[in-house]
């Protein structure tokens, strides 16, 4: 075949209108523009409110959906699970709801963030009784229950986007937990050593 005969033919082929719900149709929504490209730079569309952001901002300038739900798999990949459940299977056990939603990394962090924040809760009411150490990683581990079970839901809702404890949150809670440990530690051994002497 001639190369001018095989462009004519590629360019027919471009120009034919593909089936509804074929590869390669035009879809109605944000998918179809998802970033752009223009005088003004790279931008993206905003999957819920088709506000189109720059792409050195992480965050929807208005509603504040991350970049990253736009990149994230579609929901369809996901099992769909009913969330007053997995909100309910979260408040028995903190991850538990995550995992049930199937998403694991989030699963596992927040139910050894739990354990951790339970166990020094319990250490700490058996050293020194009801103390503030004692109400303040009770306090810290009731939130932190709440919070797990309405992110569970929000992540059954396809809403992850209002999740409160997510990303670097969650990373920033967890050292929060750590230095209210080495705090609690600190104020356990200056008593000690004020009671030796």
């Amino acid at each position: 075949m001639q190369p001018e005969a095989a462009l004519s033919e590629l360019s027919q082929i471009d120009a034919a209108p593909a089936a509804p719900g074929a590869p390669g149709a035009a879809s109605s929504g944000a998918d179809d523009r998802a970033f752009l490209v223009g005088s003004a730079g790279i931008t993206w569309a905003c999957k819920h409110c088709d506000t189109m952001n720059s792409i050195d901002t992480d965050e929807c300038s208005s509603c504040g959906m991350p970049l990253a739900d736009l990149l994230r798999a579609p929901a369809e990949s996901r099992p769909r699970r009913d969330p007053n459940t997995v909100a309910l299977i979260s408040m028995i056990w903190p991850g538990a709801g995550h995992g049930y939603l199937g998403e694991w990394g989030q699963a596992i962090a927040r139910a050894v963030v739990s354990l951790l924040v339970l166990v020094v809760a319990g250490l700490s009411y058996a050293q020194t009784g009801l103390g503030p150490m004692t109400a303040a990683f009770s306090g810290v581990s009731f939130v932190f229950w709440a919070v797990t079970a309405h992110d569970s839901f929000q992540e059954a809702t396809n809403a992850p986007s209002r999740a409160v404890l997510k990303g670097r949150s969650l990373l920033w809670l967890v050292m929060g937990i750590l230095m209210l440990l080495m705090g609690m530690l600190v104020i356990e051994g200056l008593q000690v050593n004020a009671a030796v002497r």
